[in-house]
């Protein structure tokens, strides 16, 4: 084993030391260090020791023959520096990334940092809390973003925010807004994230994407897409006020794709799309995705008569959807993000380790999201809170205060 296949390791994955944990954050792959032998090895391997040292650390620690801890370290140095094809999901994955710690984490590993609040669409569904108010008429709504003092996230307090999560172990920083892309330094903060080797996530209506921008996006260590599409070209568009929403969607899914982006098409579930939900799923396979979110509208008071949707109607859907996949859209992973409970029904009672639906409900439903306890959101103003959908702040973040993210 030479030391240049030891700074391979280093140079390739960064490591969380309080829990075992590499990520390579070009293709989003992370390996669990159960075995604490293995993770004393890379332990010192991060803290500089070089192969030998290493070796004889372990050898004196378990008495052990110094051959076989050589090659041992050889076995776990290739396994864990063998090429890997980037992974064809980011969802699945990436949401299993914070999940059963035996340890409490000392900072998140992801992290969400909404840009701006402005955004081109008129959608009467959208959960940001500024917008919420059940006594404000829509008109009411938009006026009240164009008065915001402050409509974008201070570019230097982003980048200041990316440079602790990098220097804590954040892994994973996912951008929304608004539309995201309308931040006027977006893709400043993206290349600095970029630098800082972070996985980055951006979540967009897709209306400003280019081919130059998704060449930018990718050089930037942009990763995934999470591309808002509601329904089809006419229902798509009256959702979201826009007459070119449609269109705009479905080519920036294209642009992205073709960059190497990874796209995750995200609908969310109301009244009005239930029934055409699966041709949108249709829609997106026939464009060459492979990733579609199913999120449930969510109640805010100001629209829930037209866009709520009863809990009873997700059992029935995963049905059609688990049919789907299998007659029309092999390969397509489908999930329910967003902390949806595994009850599927008004009347569901506690669920029995033999409920036939169970394998139904863990191949769709993404389990609880954790938000507030493994990662967290920053808002345009800079304050911090558990959810993006939450309107509870736990104070305002200045110079150095998301490294006390993890306590509070």
């Amino acid at each position: 084993m030479s030391l240049a296949t030891t700074e391979n390791l280093t140079s390739r994955q960064r490591y969380r030391r309080d829990l075992g944990l590499l990520f390579d954050p070009n293709i989003g792959a992370f390996h669990r260090l159960r075995n604490a032998v293995a993770k004393q090895m890379v332990d010192q391997i991060y803290s500089g020791a070089d192969h030998q040292d290493v070796v004889e650390a372990v050898t004196d620690r378990y008495h052990a023959d110094p051959a076989r801890v050589a090659a041992d370290l050889n076995t776990l140095i290739t396994t864990l520096t063998a090429p890997q094809p980037p992974s064809s999901t980011h969802g699945g994955s990436l949401l299993e990334i914070d999940k059963r710690f035996d340890a409490r984490l000392k900072f998140p590993l992801r992290m969400e940092i909404e840009l701006t609040a402005v955004c081109n669409w008129d959608c009467g569904f959208c959960y940001n809390v500024w917008k919420i108010d059940p006594t404000m008429s829509d008109r009411d709504v938009r006026r009240a973003v164009r008065e915001l003092p402050e409509k974008h996230i201070p570019t230097g307090l982003a980048i200041s925010i990316l440079d602790e999560c990098a220097e804590q172990g954040c892994f994973v920083i996912r951008y929304s807004g608004g539309e995201t892309l309308l931040h006027p330094d977006a893709m400043e903060i993206f290349e600095h994230g970029g630098r800082l080797c972070l996985y980055q996530v951006v979540f967009t209506n897709g209306h400003f994407i280019t081919a130059d921008r998704t060449a930018r996006l990718a050089a930037a260590n942009v990763r995934c897409a999470l591309v808002s599409i509601h329904g089809d070209r006419n229902q798509h568009n009256q959702l979201t006020g826009h007459p070119r929403a449609y269109d705009k969607a479905t080519t920036a899914m294209r642009l992205l794709l073709d960059a190497g982006i990874a796209v995750v098409a995200e609908l969310t579930l109301v009244q009005e799309n239930v029934s055409g939900a699966l041709d949108v799923i249709r829609d997106a396979y026939r464009l060459g995705v492979r990733e579609f979110g199913v999120m449930r509208y969510v109640p805010t008071g100001r629209n829930d008569d037209r866009y709520g949707v009863p809990v009873s109607v997700t059992l029935p859907l995963m049905h059609e959807i688990d049919r789907l996949i299998a007659t029309e859209c092999p390969g397509m992973t489908v999930a329910w993000p967003c902390a949806q409970k595994l009850c599927t029904s008004d009347a569901d009672t506690p669920l029995r380790s033999d409920d036939p639906t169970l394998g139904l409900r863990f191949s769709q439903l993404a389990g609880h999201c954790e938000s507030g306890m493994v990662w967290a959101s920053v808002s345009y103003d800079g304050q911090l809170r558990n959810c993006p959908h939450s309107n509870v702040y736990f104070g305002r973040l200045a110079g150095g205060a998301a490294a006390r993210i993890g306590d509070n």
